[in-house]
C-alpha cells in the first residue's frame, strides 16, 4: 500500500516520514497573499512565455545539461522533507533518458541546481523574495535568480528588474540587482546591466525589452543568457536554425553568383570567338 497523505490547515502535507511544506503557492502565516494562488496555471502569458523561452535557449545551447520546468522539488534539511517549486532549475553535466514527475534530490544523491529561476507574481513574489531565497542559500544552490517580465503592481519590482543571488565561499548569498536592459537606444551593450555568473555556470544574465506589450501598456521583458567572451545572447532553437538557413542561403547565393560570374566569363568568350571566326571568314 502507498504512503498516505493528508493536509491539514496549516498548509502542511504529511506522508509517512516528517511534514514537508510547498514554499510556492503557500506564504508564512504573517505573510499576506495579495491574490489567490493559482495552482497548476501560469498567472499571465509573459510569464508563460518567459519559463519557454528560458527553457529553449538553455536546452539548445547546452546539451549536455539538465533544465527542470515547473516541477516540485524535494530537498532534505535535519531530517525533513522540504518541497520547492521552482519555475526552472538548471543542472550542470547531468543527463536523465527519462521524465520526471517530479525531482527527488534523494533519488539523485542529494544533488541540487547549479540554479534556481523564479519569475516575480503577484501571488509569489513575497515568498521567492524572502523564504524560498532563505532555503536556497542553506541548501546551497550556488545562483538563485529573480526577474520581473512584466508589471505585476508592485512598483519596487516593477521591470526592468532582476535579482541574482551569488553563493559565496562562506555559503552566504551575494546579491546583485539591475534595473536596466543590455542594450542603449543605440544597440550598444551596457556592461553595467550585466551580472556575471560565469565563474559558475557558462553564461552572463541580463535582461532584454519584448517587441510584446502587455495588456496594460507597459513592456514585457526577458531573461537573456550572455556568451562570456563576446557577451552576445545565446540563441532560441528557432533563431539558432534562422541564422543557419541565413547562413546556408547565403553560401548558396555566394556560389551562385560565382557560378553566373563563371557563365558569363564563358559566354564573353564564346562571343569573342564567335566574332575572331566572322572576322576572319570574312
Amino acid at each position: 500500500m502507498g504512503n498516505k497523505v493528508s493536509e491539514n490547515n496549516s498548509g502542511y502535507t504529511n506522508t509517512m516520514t516528517k511534514p514537508f511544506k510547498s514554499t510556492r503557492h503557500a506564504a508564512p502565516p504573517e505573510t499576506p497573499i495579495h491574490e489567490p494562488p493559482r495552482l497548476g496555471r501560469r498567472e499571465s502569458e509573459p510569464h508563460s512565455l518567459g519559463i519557454h523561452r528560458i527553457y529553449d535557449i538553455l536546452s539548445t545551447n547546452f546539451p549536455n545539461d539538465r533544465v527542470i520546468i515547473d516541477l516540485h522539488h524535494y530537498f532534505y534539511l535535519e531530517g525533513e522533507k522540504i518541497d520547492i517549486q521552482f519555475d526552472l532549475t538548471y543542472f550542470k553535466n547531468f543527463k536523465l533518458a527519462h521524465t520526471l514527475s517530479s525531482y527527488d534530490s534523494m533519488k539523485f544523491d542529494k544533488k541540487v541546481p547549479v540554479m534556481a529561476i523564479n519569475i516575480l507574481s503577484k501571488s509569489t513574489y513575497l515568498k521567492d523574495l524572502g523564504y524560498t531565497r532563505d532555503l536556497c542559500q542553506t541548501l546551497k544552490i550556488p545562483i538563485y535568480v529573480l526577474f520581473s517580465t512584466h508589471n505585476i503592481s508592485i512598483s519596487l519590482y516593477k521591470p526592468p528588474f532582476l535579482r541574482v543571488h551569488i553563493l559565496n565561499e562562506q555559503g552566504k548569498y551575494k546579491e546583485i540587482t539591475i534595473r536596466g536592459e543590455l542594450y542603449d537606444e543605440d544597440g550598444r551593450i551596457l556592461e553595467k546591466n550585466i551580472i556575471d555568473t560565469s565563474q559558475i555556470v557558462p553564461f552572463k544574465l541580463s535582461l532584454m525589452k519584448s517587441e510584446l506589450i502587455h495588456e496594460d501598456g507597459s513592456p514585457n521583458y526577458y531573461l537573456v543568457f550572455l556568451d562570456p567572451v563576446t557577451n552576445k545572447p545565446f540563441p532560441t532553437r528557432s533563431e539558432l536554425e534562422k541564422a543557419r538557413a541565413d547562413k546556408e542561403k547565403a553560401r548558396a547565393d555566394k556560389e551562385k553568383a560565382r557560378a553566373d560570374k563563371e557563365k558569363a566569363r564563358a559566354d564573353q568568350l564564346e562571343r569573342m570567338l564567335e566574332e575572331y571566326k566572322q572576322k576572319k571568314n570574312a
